[in-house]
């Protein structure tokens, strides 16, 4: 959702991996047993078509497919139906809900949006040469209106800046035709209108992908969400930002509750951490609820490793409105803020006004870590958040308003310099998450595909043994007697293990 006050306060939300009350949903997953493909890379492989053919020639509708998941959306009335074929190995309705919520000396001309930037040190960090150039920074939102013929985006288009742009809501080409607010977004993060108005990052390059249909709140946005994620990893990009966030929806459809927000619920927030897995430096805004019933922070913003940005305001104090932590499981949540209130930022004819949202703050803070990741390319994602974090002014005391605080630019590209640069391949470690649990007659397992496993009891017997062919994976477990177990999964000389309570 737009998280603006100048728009319509709907939140984005995710897909839980559990079964649900079934009116409140009307879509499901219907994940499949293997992929049919020669690719390497299990997560850029496409669904096998044949399966999907399957489905088609057994009269159940594909309303969408994901690739991370193997999986393929179908309406929850065709859940049975799909089941059948040996090429499912189960389904689930979409979520689990309760029914309630580089450098090159520049110069730059900052105007009305002066304050925005200097509040986090990037006008002296842009004036170091640092302005994010070659970062591949996409953003997710609900449109962006007139951004191909605004002269307020001229820069970008003269620039070559705007490298791709996709529509998942028609899942057709951008039109530039719907909602202002991935427009204001865009223009937050990049843009450079000598003058009146410079962005966090104006030298990156930005990749445009609609996922929200601003006017309704309905599940299937967050098909677009995942699938448009997905697009991204498969062209490159550096980082992800969306000013979305999920919790509530229209009526019949399903909300979340805070209980959801724990970094390991919501798909959308367990996608969010897989693109982190693979490289992805992921933010997304806190959300606009602190003075509203919900009052928490929204997926995705609840995962471990997504930078998610509060607001404050021009003085550097809370904004009542930004949403508050912590996650679920009682981790610091957001993680920092930025100026949000009373932002700069263009309405639908290009010229500006004052805006408030953590809508604002966080495509400024996105900015922030495109130019850090420009000016130090060997550092990992896990480095650059450390130093953007101890850069914070709340480091030493950090809570559930501000997060660590506000960050400076300058101080985090010291800090990164001091750095040593790892090798990227000695840092990886096994996922491996194993839900629910207790479990009863079957549990899902999250790992790297191609991991091999083996099911021991409490006397290191090896009760079950084989292999994880999908991200997740589903291990039936009903023919196990209650007790404790030991799941180990190996892969590449690795191994690591999880406990497994089985309760019928």
């Amino acid at each position: 959702m737009n998280l603006n006050n100048y728009w319509k306060t709907s939140l984005i939300a995710c897909l839980l991996l559990a079964s649900i009350q079934t009116h409140a949903q009307t879509t499901a997953w219907a994940y499949f047993t293997d992929k049919c493909s020669n690719e390497t890379d299990y997560f850029k492989a496409d669904v096998c078509l044949d399966y999907v053919q399957l489905l088609k020639q057994n009269n159940i509708e594909v309303l969408g497919q994901s690739k991370w998941l193997n999986a393929a959306c179908i309406h929850a009335s065709d859940r049975a139906k799909a089941e059948s074929l040996a090429c499912v190995a189960r389904t689930e309705l979409l979520g689990k809900y309760h029914v309630a919520q580089e450098q090159t000396n520049e110069e730059f001309s900052y105007g009305q949006g002066d304050r925005q930037i200097e509040l986090m040190g990037l006008d002296l960090y842009h004036q170091k040469g640092y302005t994010g150039k070659g970062v591949k920074l996409a953003l997710f939102d609900a449109g962006f209106y007139k951004v191909d013929s605004l002269p307020i985006f001229d820069s970008l288009w003269a620039n070559n800046q705007i490298i791709a742009s996709r529509d998942f809501v028609t899942n057709d080409t951008l039109t530039w035709r719907e909602s202002t607010h991935g427009m204001q977004v865009l223009a937050l993060a990049g843009i450079n209108y000598p003058d009146s108005m410079v962005g966090a990052a104006p030298g990156a390059l930005f990749v445009l992908a609609r996922t929200e249909d601003a006017p309704t709140e309905k599940h299937i946005e967050e098909l677009n969400w995942l699938r448009a994620m997905e697009w991204a990893d498969s062209i490159g990009v550096d980082i992800i930002h969306s000013s979305l966030g999920y919790s509530e929806f229209d009526s019949l459809e399903g909300d979340y509750t805070y209980f959801d927000m724990d970094g390991k619920s919501t798909l959308i927030t367990i996608a969010a951490e897989n693109a982190a897995a693979r490289g992805i430096f992921v933010t997304n805004s806190a959300g606009n609820s602190g003075n509203k019933p919900w009052y928490y922070i929204t997926a995705p913003c609840d995962g471990k490793n997504v930078l998610c940005v509060g607001a404050v305001d021009s003085f550097g104090t809370i904004a009542g409105f930004s949403s508050r932590g912590p996650s679920a499981d009682g981790r610091i949540k957001p993680d920092l803020c930025g100026m949000g209130s009373k932002n700069t930022v263009p309405n639908g004819e290009g010229i500006l006004m004052r805006g408030s949202g953590t809508s604002f703050s966080g495509p400024l803070v996105a900015g922030l870590v495109a130019c850090l990741k420009g000016a130090h390319p060997t550092k990992t994602n896990a480095q650059v958040t450390e130093a953007i974090l101890r850069s914070c002014d709340r480091y030493f005391t950090p809570d559930i308003a501000y997060g660590h605080g506000i960050p400076n630019a300058m101080k985090a590209d010291s800090i990164l310099n001091k750095m040593p640069t790892l090798n990227l391949h000695q840092l990886e470690e096994l996922e491996l998450v194993v839900y629910p649990n207790p479990a009863a007659n079957y549990v899902k397992v999250r790992c790297l595909p191609g991991a091999t496993y083996q099911l021991t009891n409490l006397h290191g017997q090896v009760v079950e043994k084989g292999k994880m062919d999908n991200w997740i994976n589903f291990l039936e477990t009903k023919h196990l007697i209650n007790g404790t177990y030991f799941l180990q999964i190996g892969l590449d000389n690795k191994t690591t293990t999880e406990q497994l309570v089985i309760q019928h």
